[in-house]
């Protein structure tokens, strides 16, 4: 199994509609390809101390490789990266796997 986590900080003036829409493509375009509930996407929900410097975030699980290759080289994923990009004041990305 491999989980891709990304958090991040959203820039000042971004609309919750925004962070919805991000959620909504996020969610679909990994299921897409590692199947029904292999996304969960959202707003943090946490009052820890440390976590005030997340603000929106998901994880994605994918049976191995191969499926995370399948969404990671296609070409949706460059465009919602890019969203990312232009949302986030800070986005850090882990990879974690056997």
């Amino acid at each position: 199994m491999l989980v891709h986590v990304v958090l991040m900080r959203s820039r000042p003036g971004v609309s919750s509609t925004a962070l919805d829409d991000l959620a909504r493509r996020v969610s679909r375009r990994t299921e897409s390809v590692a199947g029904q509930d292999s996304c969960v996407v959202g707003p943090n929900l946490t009052g820890e101390p440390f976590s005030k410097q997340v603000e929106f975030s998901f994880v994605a699980r994918f049976a191995d490789h191969a499926e995370f290759d399948a969404y990671h080289l296609n070409p949706a994923h460059k465009s919602i990266s890019l969203e990312i990009r232009d949302v986030s004041h800070t986005a850090v990305v882990s990879d974690i796997g056997t």
